[in-house]
């Protein structure tokens, strides 16, 4: 694990394994770079993978930043290791965080794919996303009081009963397990991020080409949704893993991987 201090003074961590084209990985809300160990492990025999801990996750310090912030770290850390074209690969809020680093390095993106990701999370009119705004602050104020107990309810609720009762699940509890638990102070910023973004108007933009990776069981990305995004995005493929919620990169692994590494080559 490596660390960069960051113009604002900001400490991130990353990792970098494995050599050849790069691949940045971007984890979600309440994760870290580590959840994406499965695919590192897979794809550093063929792709430079690198990972890293948003603020206030993971190793990483936390100080307040929104999407444009992150990004413009994010693109420091690639500047200092020299990842000059670069695909990336998001979960969950990780996606709105590659979206606003595709308007900053446009250029430099080859390709970019997202899993259990969407331009806006809030739901609103004519946009049946999966989170309403009252659960996102009801969540956002309960992590005033024991938020670890309360981040467990809410992992546990992004998968299937047969994913919590799968052969992953006790591998999925480890990974969790031997994180550092999210800044208390992090969790309820990205909470106010996901409920205010909206970022329709950068996935019409974006020209290079793009994949959604979906579980069918995914209730923050239902499929009614996935359907809105194929309407706004170019040169989109969308791939979707049966009986799998929000985190199938965790849970089907190999399914996943072969969908990802399948697009890469494409």
């Amino acid at each position: 694990m490596a660390q960069l201090k960051t113009n604002r003074g900001l400490i991130w961590h990353y990792d970098i394994a494995g050599s050849g084209e790069p691949v940045l990985f971007i984890h979600g809300f309440g994760a870290s770079g580590h959840w994406w160990s499965a695919q590192k492990e897979s794809l550093a025999r063929a792709y430079q993978v690198i990972t890293v801990d948003l603020p206030g996750h993971g190793e990483s310090d936390w100080m307040p930043v929104g999407l444009n912030e992150m990004a413009v770290d994010i693109r420091q850390i690639l500047n200092a290791i020299g990842a000059a074209y670069i695909s990336v690969a998001a979960s969950s809020f990780g996606g709105l965080v590659a979206l606003e680093l595709y308007r900053m390095m446009a250029g430099h993106i080859m390709r970019m794919s997202f899993v259990g990701a969407i331009p806006k999370f809030a739901r609103g009119p004519n946009y049946p996303a999966g989170l309403d705004i009252d659960k996102i602050r009801k969540l956002s104020g309960q992590f005033n009081g024991d938020y670890t107990a309360v981040l467990d309810i809410f992992f546990r609720s992004l998968f299937t009963m047969k994913e919590r009762e799968g052969p992953r699940s006790q591998w999925v509890k480890q990974l969790r397990a031997g994180d550092p638990v999210p800044r208390r102070e992090a969790l309820k910023a990205f909470l106010d991020i996901l409920e205010k973004a909206d970022l329709r108007d950068r996935l019409s933009s974006v020209i290079c080409p793009l994949q959604f990776i979906t579980g069918s069981g995914d209730y923050i990305c239902p499929r009614e949704i996935m359907d809105w995004v194929a309407g706004h995005a170019y040169n989109a493929r969308f791939d979707f893993i049966d009986e799998c919620g929000h985190l199938p990169f965790l849970t089907e692994v190999e399914e996943y991987n072969r969908l990802l590494e399948d697009f890469l080559i494409s």
